[in-house]
């Protein structure tokens, strides 16, 4: 007996000595404390996307042998001579192209010689509704009628509605003639020439590496296409393989020997999963990252969902996408919402009166500190109204709080 009690009187008074780095230890496996880190977070949809309208297939205009005059990465501008195409063969068929443009042209004014008039007359009678309803509102104005203000804004506003409507619809169809009048003029240089010419018809970067699919990335071929066509191109694009027309080589009417990428008014359709799809609307600005990118702003053109039943297509429109990051297809995420801040675990967050907040680390105490909860995403949360130097209990239990954590 005297020998535990002296055992028993040695080990109270390790456990008196020890007992601060007992209480620490217990308290660094009990208590998890670290820092947030600054960063991003944000809502975001994948799926496979096409691309399409940011570039310019170049075809040969006749068959034979031809001869590049610039090279594959060159900047170029409108009217630029691409290449030459030099048998008299080449000419005969230029003629005939010719011809077959002009026919096209001639047809399209005499279709919408009427609809041309039509348009004009209704913008020139909005135009003067408009001024004069705005002369009206301003005397309305000075009045001091507000029923009557009113009532003439709204007067003012459906003429000026009509007539950016009657518009749009003009220069819909002035920028279809202006294509097929440039078709006209380019073939007739082309046809002037001792050789066939084959001429850029936008402005942007040469490239010499194609597909046999280029062509087929086109408005009219993608418009009616669903989901499930829109993913199966996606991964035929991805899969396809590159070729480049050499100098000298002999080509055939209508085959394609190179493209220009502008990176102007670049088009897409991303294909994703209806349960996954935010809530979007024609003319929303959204981000778009493709292949994990830098994203770009875009804005949404269309969403159709259901085709086939659960997946959706977002259509939209790239302000601008650098000739070098132009693609035809490639995984892509649609950024609907991004938030910036500290970024912490979402079981940090405690509730009190109604507020939300973490358990800040003053000194060796947990005391609580409210946060402005900008976004939570999994597990993560992006607050604001905390530094990234502030300590943090990690796992917040309401209990720790007025507690010694360390």
């Amino acid at each position: 007996m005297k020998n535990v009690a002296i055992a028993l009187v040695f080990v109270l008074f390790g456990l008196v000595l020890l007992w601060p780095y007992i209480r620490l230890a217990f308290l660094r496996a009990v208590v998890p404390i670290g820092r947030g880190v600054p960063g991003v977070l944000d809502e975001r949809v994948s799926g496979d996307a096409v691309f399409y309208s940011g570039q310019a297939v170049l075809t040969a205009p006749a068959a034979g042998t031809i001869s590049f005059r610039v090279k594959h990465g060159d900047s170029v501008r409108v009217g630029d001579v691409i290449a030459e195409i030099g048998d008299t063969d080449a000419l005969a068929s230029v003629a005939d192209n010719l011809a077959a443009a002009q026919a096209q042209l001639t047809e399209y004014e005499a279709q919408t010689a009427g609809s041309f008039r039509e348009l004009t007359r209704k913008i020139q009678a909005c135009y003067e509704n408009a001024v004069s309803a705005f002369y009206e509102m301003q005397i309305a104005f000075a009045s001091g009628n507000p029923s009557n203000y009113l009532e003439k804004q709204e007067a003012f506003d459906r003429y000026v509605d009509d007539l950016s409507q009657n518009r749009a619809e003009l220069m819909a169809l002035e920028d279809q003639r202006s294509r097929l009048v440039g078709q006209v003029e380019m073939m007739q240089q082309v046809a002037s020439s001792s050789s066939v010419k084959i001429l850029a018809p936008v402005s942007g970067i040469f490239c010499a590496d194609v597909t046999a699919m280029d062509p087929e990335l086109t408005p009219a071929n993608l418009s009616g296409m669903d989901a499930s066509q829109l993913a199966v191109l996606a991964r035929e694009l991805r899969d396809a393989t590159e070729y480049r027309v050499q100098d000298g080589q002999k080509v055939q009417y209508g085959e394609v020997v190179g493209r220009i990428v502008s990176g102007e008014d670049v088009k897409f359709c991303l294909t994703v999963k209806t349960e996954q799809r935010p809530d979007l609307k024609p003319g929303n600005r959204v981000m778009l990252e493709i292949n994990g990118s830098t994203p770009v702003y875009c804005t949404i053109s269309g969403v159709t969902d259901g085709k086939p039943p659960g997946y959706s297509v977002i259509a939209g429109e790239i302000d601008y996408l650098a000739p070098d990051k132009y693609v035809r297809a490639s995984q892509a995420s649609l950024i609907t919402r991004r938030e910036q801040g500290i970024i912490i675990p979402v079981k940090s967050l405690v509730e009190k009166n109604g507020q939300t907040g973490v358990l800040l680390v003053q000194k060796t105490f947990a005391v609580f500190h409210p946060v402005d909860v900008r976004m939570i995403r999994g597990d993560q949360a992006v607050v604001q109204g905390l530094s990234e130097t502030s300590e943090i209990v990690l796992n917040g239990m309401k209990f720790f709080e007025g507690r010694r954590v360390r």
